[in-house]
C-alpha cells in the first residue's frame, strides 16, 4: 500500500489539485475555476475532472443502483489506461448535449450483460435516460480513485458541463481535479503555477474567491494512502518488534547451547579448526534456523493475507492486491539474512573468544558462564522492554476504542434498521411524485409486525454522506464566508425513529407540506454558533443560493455525530421532505426486536409500493456506529495479537534463561544448601537476580513505550499517548508474567540435593 507504485502509467506524475483544506489535503473546486486552470496552467500535461454519480440501472434483472463517476473526457488518458473492449471517451462527448455515453467496468459487464461483446453501441436505460455503451474497462483495472473519494465505480460517463449551467459556477465546489505533471516538473513548481493562476482569479472575481486559503498539489499515491499511512507504519513497527523478540529468544537458546558445546568446540580448535571456520559453522546453523522459519512464515502469509481483505471492517486501499509474489519472496530472503545475523552473530562472536586450553582442562564452565550469562540477561531485558512497548500500544488502543464506543452519538442506534433507496428518473421528475411515493412506502412499512416507527431522510448520521448547504440569515449581510450547514431532509417521524431529543420549539409535522410556509429545525450547536445571545426560533434563513425560499426556524434539536464518533458534531439543520425534496433517501425503521429480522419484509414492502425503486445498503444502524470505530478496532486487534505473542515469547525467554541459570549453578546451590542455606535463601538467590533483569527491562520498556506510542496519537481518542495508568498496568502485567516464569526454575532449585550436586561435579 505504501511502497508499490500505483498501477497506472508513470504514476509518480499523477497528482490531486485543489484548494488547501484540512491537513493540507486538496479540496473541491468549481467548474469554471477548473476551466481557467486548464487553460492557463503550464505545469501539467493533463488536468481532469471527477465527481460522484449514482444512477439506477433499469431493465433486465430489475432496478439496481450503480456506483459510478462522472469524469472529463481525458480521465482515462490521464491515468494511462484504456478500455479492453471498445474505446475511450472523445472530447466532443464532454458536453451537456452529447454526454450520454458510458464505459462499463468488467464486473458490471459480466454481472448484468453476461460479458456479451455485442454490448458496444447498444443503449442501456439509466434512471435519467438512455446511454450508449462505448467501452468496457479491463478486468484488473483498479477503481482506486473512485473508491477513495466516493465508492468503487462500475460505470463512467462524461461530466458534460458548460459555463451556462447554474451548478457550473466558480463557488459550486462539488468537483475534484486530477493532474498529470509534465516531465521534470516538481510538486512545488506545480503548486506555484496553479497558485499564481488562483491569485489572478481572486483579483478578477473577488466575490467568488473571498475566503481563499491557497492551492495545494498532492501526489495521488499520498492522497490514496494518507489515511492508512500511520496505522500501517505502526503495524510494521509492531511486526519488527515481534521479530526482534524472536531473534533475542533464539540467540539466548544458541548461547545456552554454545556453553554446552564449549568443550566440543575447544577440541575442534585444538585439532586445528580455525576460528573463522567455527564462526562459519555457527552462522550456517543459524541460517538453517532462519530459513526454516522464513519458509513457514511465507507459507502462512500466502494462506492468511488473502483473508485480510474480507476481515477488515473498513476499506483499505489495495489490500485486495496484497499477495505473496517475487517481491515478497525477495523481502523474506533479506529478512532471513538479517535475522541470521540478528540471532547468530552473538554466539559466533562468543565462540571466537574461546580459550581451548582452559576448556579442555575442565574450567570451561568458569570461562564461559559469566560472559554468556551477561549476554543472555541483556537479551531478556531487551525482550521485556519491547514487549512492554507493544503491550502499551495495545492497551492504549483498547482504552481508546472503549472510550470511542461510549461516546453519545446524539441518537439511539439500537433496534433501528436502515435501507437506502433512490427515486430518480423520468417517472420521479416531479417532487410531488417523490413525496407521494415516499408516503406510500412508509405506509406499507408501518404495517410490518415489530415496526414502531418509520421515516425517510435524505441522509443519516454516520451514513457516509455529506449534504452541506450555504446558510444565510435574514437581516445579515451575505458573504462568501457564510457557514455551510449539514442538511437532513426528513419526514415527521424521523426524530422519533432516531430518538433525537427536542431542546425547544417544535419538530417537523405532517402539516409542513409544499403549500405551507417552509420550516426548519436546527441542531443545538448551529443555534448557539449563529445566535450566541438570542433565541433563533422565529428567525428566517435561506440555504444554498440567494434566491431560494425563506425557511422559518421552528425548533432546536440535539446534535448528532455526523462524520464519525471521533469527530465533533457538525452544524446541522433539518428540513421537511415534503418541502425540500430529496430523491436519494434512507429508510429508518425503529423496531421492537432485532432489526435484521425484518429486513426481508421491509424489502418486500418497498417493492410492493415501488417496484422500480432499487433498495441497497441494508444494515442495522448499530453497525454503522461500530463501523465508525472499525479502523481503530482493527488496529487494536492486531496490536493485541502482536503484543500477546510478544508477552508469550518473553515469558518463554525468561523461563529458558532462568532454567538454564539454575542448571548451570546446580553445584553452587548444592554447596550453599550444604552450608546451611534455607529454601527461602535459594528462592531469594534465583528470584533476586532474575527480577533485577526484569526490572531493568521494564524501566527501559517504559522509556521505549513513551518514544513509540506517540506514533499512535492520531489513532487514539480521549487517551494520551503516554497515559500513565495504561503504562502502569502494562508494567504490572509484565512483571507478573516474568515472576510466573520463575516458578518452575525456583521449584527445581529448591529441590537440589547437595550430595548429588557435589557428586556430579
Amino acid at each position: 500500500m505504501l511502497l508499490r507504485p500505483l498501477p497506472y502509467a508513470d504514476p509518480s506524475r499523477l497528482v490531486v489539485v485543489g484548494g488547501r483544506g484540512v491537513d493540507n489535503r486538496a479540496g473541491n473546486l468549481g467548474y469554471l475555476t477548473f476551466v481557467d486552470w486548464r487553460a492557463r496552467a503550464h505545469a501539467f500535461d493533463e488536468l481532469a475532472l471527477i465527481r460522484s454519480w449514482n444512477p439506477t440501472l433499469l431493465g433486465g434483472e430489475g432496478p439496481e443502483r450503480i456506483a459510478a463517476m462522472r469524469v472529463s473526457a481525458n480521465f482515462f488518458a490521464l491515468l494511462g489506461v484504456a478500455p479492453v473492449v471498445g474505446r475511450d471517451f472523445r472530447a466532443g462527448e464532454d458536453t451537456p448535449a452529447t454526454r450520454r455515453v458510458v464505459v462499463l467496468s468488467d464486473r458490471l459487464w459480466q454481472r448484468r450483460f453476461h460479458g456479451d461483446p455485442r454490448i458496444l453501441g447498444r443503449s442501456i436505460d439509466l434512471s435519467d435516460g438512455a446511454y450508449i455503451v462505448v467501452g468496457v474497462m479491463p478486468r484488473l483495472f483498479p477503481p482506486l480513485v473512485s473508491e477513495h473519494f466516493y465508492q468503487a465505480a462500475e460505470l463512467w460517463a462524461p461530466v458534460g458541463y458548460d459555463a451556462t449551467q447554474a451548478f457550473a459556477c466558480r463557488n459550486c465546489q462539488h468537483l475534484k481535479a486530477l493532474g498529470r505533471l509534465k516531465r521534470g516538473v516538481t510538486i512545488a513548481a506545480a503548486e506555484r503555477d496553479v497558485g499564481d493562476i488562483q491569485a489572478a482569479l481572486g483579483r478578477e472575481h473577488p466575490a467568488d474567491y473571498a475566503s481563499e486559503s491557497g492551492v495545494v498539489v498532492v501526489p495521488l499515491a499520498d492522497e490514496l494512502a494518507g489515511a492508512v499511512r500511520a496505522p500501517m507504519l505502526v503495524l510494521m513497527g509492531a511486526v519488527v518488534f515481534v521479530l526482534v523478540i524472536a531473534c533475542a529468544n533464539v540467540a539466548n537458546l544458541l548461547l545456552a547451547r554454545l556453553a554446552a558445546r564449549e568443550r566440543d568446540l575447544a577440541l575442534r580448535a585444538a585439532l586445528g579448526a580455525s576460528v573463522g571456520r567455527m564462526v562459519r559453522q555457527l552462522l550456517i546453523e543459524s541460517a538453517i534456523v532462519a530459513a526454516s522459519g522464513a519458509a513457514l512464515g511465507v507459507a502462512a502469509a500466502a494462506a492468511v493475507v488473502p483473508l485480510l481483505a474480507h476481515l477488515t471492517p473498513v476499506p483499505i486501499p489495495r489490500l485486495g492486491d496484497a499477495r505473496v509474489d517475487v517481491a515478497v519472496l525477495a523481502f523474506a530472503a533479506a529478512v532471513t539474512a538479517a535475522t541470521t545475523m540478528g540471532f547468530g552473530l552473538l554466539p559466533a562472536i562468543r565462540a571466537a573468544r574461546f580459550r581451548p586450553l582452559a576448556s579442555l582442562a575442565g574450567s570451561g564452565r568458569s570461562s564461559g558462564a559469566a560472559p554468556n550469562a551477561a549476554a543472555r540477561r541483556l537479551l531478556i531485558a531487551a525482550e521485556i522492554a519491547i514487549a512492554i512497548a507493544l503491550a502499551a500500544g495495545a492497551g492504549l488502543m483498547i482504552k481508546s476504542v472503549g472510550r470511542l464506543l461510549s461516546v453519545d452519538p446524539g441518537f439511539d442506534p439500537d433496534h433501528v434498521l436502515t435501507l437506502q433507496l433512490s427515486m430518480i428518473g423520468p417517472q420521479y421528475a416531479r417532487n410531488e411524485t417523490v413525496v407521494a411515493k415516499g408516503d406510500e412506502i412508509l405506509a406499507r412499512l408501518r404495517t410490518i409486525a415489530g415496526v414502531d416507527s418509520a421515516a425517510l431522510a435524505g441522509q443519516i448520521p454516520l451514513g457516509g454522506n455529506r449534504d452541506a448547504w450555504g446558510f444565510h440569515v435574514e437581516g445579515r449581510r451575505w458573504t462568501a464566508d457564510d457557514p455551510s450547514v449539514e442538511r437532513y431532509s426528513v419526514t415527521p417521524d424521523y426524530f422519533r425513529a432516531m430518538r433525537i431529543p427536542l431542546r425547544r420549539g417544535r419538530l417537523i409535522t405532517d402539516a409542513d407540506r409544499a403549500n405551507t410556509a417552509f420550516v426548519m429545525v436546527l441542531g443545538d450547536r448551529t443555534a448557539r454558533a449563529l445566535w450566541p445571545n438570542e433565541d433563533p426560533i422565529g428567525r428566517r434563513v435561506r440555504i444554498g443560493g440567494t434566491d431560494g425560499a425563506w425557511f422559518t426556524i421552528v425548533g432546536i434539536a440535539g446534535d448528532v455525530r455526523h462524520d464519525a464518533l471521533a469527530e465533533p458534531p457538525t452544524l446541522q439543520m433539518y428540513t421537511a421532505q415534503a418541502q425540500l425534496t430529496d430523491s436519494f433517501l434512507t429508510v429508518v425503521l425503529r423496531t421492537s426486536g432485532d432489526p435484521a429480522a425484518i429486513a426481508h419484509d421491509a424489502r418486500q414492502a418497498i417493492a410492493s409500493a415501488a417496484a422500480d425503486v432499487p433498495v441497497y445498503q441494508v444494515a442495522p444502524l448499530r453497525d454503522l456506529v461500530e463501523k465508525s470505530a472499525g479502523a481503530r478496532r482493527f488496529l487494536m486487534v492486531l496490536l493485541e495479537l502482536f503484543s500477546g505473542v510478544a508477552v508469550l515469547m518473553t515469558a518463554v525467554g525468561v523461563y529458558g534463561v532462568v532454567s538454564y541459570s539454575v542448571a548451570e549453578r546446580t553445584r553452587e546451590i548444592g554447596i550453599r544448601a550444604a552450608l546451611g542455606a534455607s529454601r527461602a535463601d535459594v528462592v531469594r538467590l534465583v528470584l533476586g537476580r532474575g527480577l533485577a533483569v526484569v526490572a531493568a527491562g521494564a524501566a527501559a520498556g517504559v522509556v521505549l513505550a513513551a518514544l513509540t506510542t506517540r506514533f499512535l496519537q492520531q489513532s487514539l481518542y480521549g487517551v494520551s499517548a503516554t497515559d500513565a495508568p495504561t503504562f502502569a498496568g502494562v508494567v504490572t502485567i509484565l512483571l507478573a508474567v516474568a515472576a510466573a516464569a520463575h516458578l518452575v526454575p525456583i521449584a527445581r532449585a529448591t529441590r537440589v540435593d547437595p550430595t548429588v550436586a557435589l557428586r556430579q561435579e
